[in-house]
């Protein structure tokens, strides 16, 4: 009886499944020759009856036998790729935590999946079920290999040949409105099945296809299609319910990829249920507060940052999450009561050990939480800490000893920043975007402080001379003591022979250890201690102060195969080489270098004011700090009036002045000049710039000519700009090249892949021009292109055709695609009212009650100096290639100069000759002035010294007059704009 009811409920079973069976497709394969004599699965589709038995065994068979083996291979190669990904929690967080070229390296099992899909097939009836899972499973394998085009393909013939029949079998066309009877338009498959169908299939393949169509589409970077297909399904009545946060995943790497950071967010937040584990779930919540943060929702980031610290398993992870929720504080605690709130959850994790791996990372970010709050000693203190743990290897320690450089040039500690700098191993990849203003720093400060040692020497023994003999005396004593016990020698006067130097006396030859009076212990008998020391050297000679020592000198006489017949003592051991002892020093040897005569005196001083104008210049030169340069030339000219540096340095402060736009002091040291170097070489360089060289009217030619070429580069227009140069070559030869010209001209091979004619070019710059900024940027390019690996995005970037650099305008144009997130009023009152960010640019809040207008001044934009401001770079006939790069050069500044700042950029059109490159991230209009205050006067110097001046210039504006500016397109009528509001900073166009 069971027997027969087990039979019933088999049989009704199959019939369900029979009735509302998804169909297949029709197709011929070809077969492979070993094949031709063998009738395959597939062959049988249209010479047998499909039965309900014969569905039932091959649906189980490729259910379990081929479609779960395969899928979890699949998995495992991600799995894989994500525990090779290393996360950098300091930068935005890519979007997933795999790249596809990690899995595409997992090319063995990859190629395993298509063979087991490609078998399962071939093997079985084509009206089996569980064939769309199976072509899925193809897909994502091309997918995962980065053969975007095969994928594309897979997931494309899933979409046709699964689609909605009619009953006749002929296809309904995809996007009509038959299926739902003239009622909706549908391109997406209706998943209302039977019970059964539910509790013992999959869903269709069909539906999943489309998500995994979008997924490619916006990786090979065709947004504009992914985005018509976004909106397509958020409008399809049949889409499931099911896919939904797929969908929503899927807009979320849309915008991401758009730099709309806050529409990315949102849809992110909907798709959290798609994470797979609590810890993926933890690092998009961190990456939804990185995109709230970088669109200026400090709230919202905030409370990201602690979900993710309260659900991430990562400690690395936690303690950035804390650090980044400290930032955006704006309301509760005050912000000195949340970091110390803060502070305190990581000095607890600090004494689990637990953490104990981590403790680099928490002493880390516990300095940088105290610089938040300007407390630099306690923030030194933890970063010399994280150093300590980090046993000399790590990210972390290379990056506290940056950290603790940048704090002593801001504080113009130069010996410390070098002995900072210095530590720093150079040879770690993961510093590689700070190596370049490293190698700067390291190089100016090899410049400056040996001159800063010089002087403090110099000093120091000026006062010892200026001592009375008595005092003198007294204080080289002690300091002979004090540079004795540095060395581990004894005090001068404790001298004795018996203890071979160390200092201990022997009054006795005879002394015994144990032999003295009662109580009286070994070490404090100076007699017993200088006859153990005699005899245990006579025994074991110069022993090393070495673990194994026995055993060392039987290896090293093994690998020399020699030795010596005196090396060995009586008893077998061996002498160790002997080691020059440190000399005692003595105050009469430290007196030597004191000037008490006339003569050293001299030469002393002259040491000094050596020491103070090259100081000056290499001030001036290489960091610069113009006004520590200032206050070393005035320490010059006041301490040494008759200096032979005299001309020189009112020429040199001149210079200091005019850069510090102080014409004051500047016409002040001009007027000085001119009354006591009348006639002086220097106020002749002044105002008789020289006339240049013999050939000056050729060489006018030739400057004018190739400046010609120059320009058609940098516009773009390559094909001309390398036929005109090819003919002033064959003129002037290389005479009148430029390192301008040629660094662009690399950059144009490098746009068309000519990689090796760009590496010349670039070795002639270095070569050429050993002293230039433009050198330091041809060596980084250079050792950009050595690494292959690591810049293939880039280069994949650099496209011929030229492609629309604004994101927002790309969004703005695709008609069909999803609507971007806008916040709402309360959101943008709320917004403006946020309390200042530490993190920003730190300058006082402009004052618009003092800025007077003309009465007759009409303008369409709007003062509004309280709001978020940015700072744009406008470009006018520049080539993408150079708009891209520029941007490029100003990442790399904002990260060398402006730790742990959050300065987004992206790049936007005004017009087909016009481009802006926008820098977000500054809380109103006076902190954005700060920043242009110094990146506009290191723009032309050091991060676009190839970009010709008359190309760009720089405004600031917020985001309502941006979109004014925008419609009207009209950059003269802005500029007016900002010459009137902020006078002197913006003067008008003429």
């Amino acid at each position: 009886m069971k027997r027969i009811v087990t039979l019933f409920i088999f049989f009704c079973f199959s019939f369900f499944l029979n009735g509302f069976a998804q169909e297949g497709v029709n197709y011929d394969l070809k077969k492979p020759d070993k094949y031709d004599n063998r009738t395959l699965g597939y062959e049988k589709t249209y010479d047998s009856k499909f039965s309900t038995s014969k569905r039932f065994v091959q649906n189980t068979i490729t259910h379990y036998n081929f479609y779960f083996n395969t899928n979890n291979k699949l998995n495992d190669v991600l799995v894989r790729a994500k525990a090779q990904f290393k996360e950098d929690y300091t930068q935005l967080l890519p979007f997933y935590n795999y790249s596809l070229e990690t899995t595409s390296k997992d090319k063995r099992n990859l190629d395993s999946v298509l063979d087991k899909v490609n078998t399962t097939i071939v093997l079985h009836d084509l009206r089996n079920d569980w064939n769309d899972n199976m072509y899925m499973l193809m897909g994502r394998a091309y997918f995962y290999k980065n053969n975007l085009d095969s994928a594309h393909i897979l997931f494309q013939f899933v979409n046709y040949a699964y689609a909605p029949r009619e009953k006749d079998g002929y296809p309904i066309p995809i996007g009509s409105n038959s299926e739902e009877g003239g009622s909706a338009f549908a391109v997406s498959t209706n998943e209302k099945r039977n019970i059964a169908k539910k509790v013992f299939s999959l869903p269709p393949s069909r539906n999943e296809s489309f998500i995994w169509l979008i997924h490619t589409y916006i990786t090979q970077g065709k947004l504009e299609k992914a985005g018509v297909l976004i909106d397509i399904l958020k409008n399809d009545p049949n889409f499931p319910e099911r896919l939904f946060p797929s969908l929503h995943e899927m807009q979320a790497l849309w915008f991401y990829n758009l730099h709309m950071y806050d529409s990315a967010a949102i849809h992110l937040t909907m798709a959290l249920g798609n994470a797979v584990n609590q810890a993926e779930q933890a690092r998009w919540e961190y990456l939804i507060a990185q995109l709230y943060e970088r669109s200026l929702h400090a709230n919202e980031s905030k409370f990201w940052y602690e979900k993710a610290a309260s659900h991430t398993l990562d400690p690395a992870l936690e303690v950035f999450a804390r650090l980044n929720a400290i930032r955006q504080n704006r309301s509760g605690l005050s912000k000195e009561e949340y970091i110390k709130k803060n502070l305190k959850a990581l000095h607890g994790m600090a004494r689990k050990e637990l953490y104990e791996p981590y403790l680099d990372i928490i002493y880390y970010v516990s300095a940088e939480m105290e610089l938040e709050r300007k407390d630099t000693a306690t923030a030194l203190a933890y970063f010399k800490k994280c150093i300590a743990v980090a046993n000399g290897i790590g990210y972390n320690r290379d990056r506290a000893f940056l950290k603790l450089g940048w704090i002593f040039i801001d504080e113009k500690i130069y010996p410390q920043a070098k002995l900072a700098y210095d530590s720093v191993n150079t040879a770690n990849p993961q510093i590689a975007d700070s190596l370049k203003v490293l190698l700067d720093r390291k190089q100016a400060l090899s410049h400056i402080v040996p001159q800063i040692l010089i002087i403090q020497r110099q000093d120091s023994l000026q006062r010892i001379a200026s001592m009375t003999p008595e005092e003198r005396e007294v204080y080289l004593k002690k300091l002979a003591r004090a540079l004795n016990k540095k060395q581990g020698l004894a005090e001068e006067d404790a001298g004795g022979t018996g203890a071979g130097g160390y200092g201990f006396v022997s009054n006795s030859t005879n002394a015994d250890m144990f032999g003295g009076s009662p109580g009286d212990w070994y070490f404090y008998n100076p007699s017993i201690k200088s006859k153990g020391y005699g005899d245990f050297k006579s025994k074991w000679g110069n022993r090393p102060n070495v673990d194994n020592w026995e055993v060392q000198s039987l290896i090293n006489q093994q690998n020399t195969g020699l030795v010596s017949g005196n090396t060995l003592q009586a008893n077998g051991a061996e002498t160790a080489p002997v080691v020059p002892q440190a000399k005692q020093i003595k105050s009469e040897d430290l007196l030597e270098s004191v000037p008490l005569t006339p003569e050293t005196l001299k030469k002393s001083n002259d040491s000094v004011e050596n020491a103070l104008f090259v100081l000056g210049k290499a001030l001036q030169d290489y960091i610069p700090d113009y006004h520590s340069a200032i206050t070393r030339y005035d320490e010059l000219l006041f301490r040494f009036p008759g200096t032979r540096f005299y001309q020189q340095t009112l020429y040199e402060e001149y210079y200091c002045y005019l850069r510090l736009n102080d014409t004051l002091n500047a016409a002040r040291l001009l007027a000085l000049l001119k009354q006591k170097y009348p006639s002086g070489r220097y106020l002749a360089l002044i105002e008789n710039p020289p006339k240049g060289p013999e050939d000056m009217e050729v060489r006018a030619a030739a400057t004018l000519a190739y400046e010609k070429v120059y320009d058609h580069m940098i516009e773009g227009k390559f094909d001309e700009a390398a036929a005109e140069k090819l003919k002033l070559d064959s003129l002037y030869g290389e005479k009148y090249w430029t390192p301008q010209l040629m660094y662009i001209e690399a950059l144009y091979y490098i746009h068309y892949r000519y990689d090796s004619m760009g590496k010349a070019s670039l070795n002639r710059i270095i070569l050429k021009y050993p002293a230039t900024p433009i050198m330091l940027k041809a060596k980084n390019v250079l050792r950009v292109l050595n690494e292959r690996e690591r810049i293939e995005n880039y280069l994949r970037n650099l496209h011929v055709s030229r492609l629309p650099e604004d994101s927002i305008e790309l969004a703005a144009n695709a008609n069909t695609q999803p609507n971007t997130v806008v916040p709402t009023k309360s959101q943008t009152a709320v917004n403006q009212k946020l309390n200042k960010d530490s993190g920003q640019v730190i300058s006082k809040k402009p004052d618009s009650v003092q800025i007077k207008v003309p009465a007759s001044f009409v303008s369409p934009y709007i003062w509004s100096p309280e709001k978020p401001y940015t700072v744009a770079l406008i470009m006018t006939k520049v080539d993408p290639v150079y708009v891209t790069e520029s941007k490029n050069a100003f990442d790399r500044y904002n990260r060398e100069n402006y730790y742990g700042k959050n300065y987004d950029i992206n790049l936007q059109s005004i017009s087909d000759t016009t481009k802006m490159m926008i820098i977000r991230g500054f809380e109103n209009s006076g902190a954005a002035l700060t920043y242009l205050d110094k990146a506009g006067n290191a723009a032309g110097r050091e991060i676009i010294p190839w970009l010709p001046a008359n190309k760009y210039y720089f405004i600031i504006i917020d985001d309502q007059n941006l979109e004014t500016l925008k419609t009207l397109k009209d950059m003269q009528q802005y500029k007016k704009f900002l010459s009137v509001y902020s006078p002197g900073k913006f003067p008008n166009l003429k």
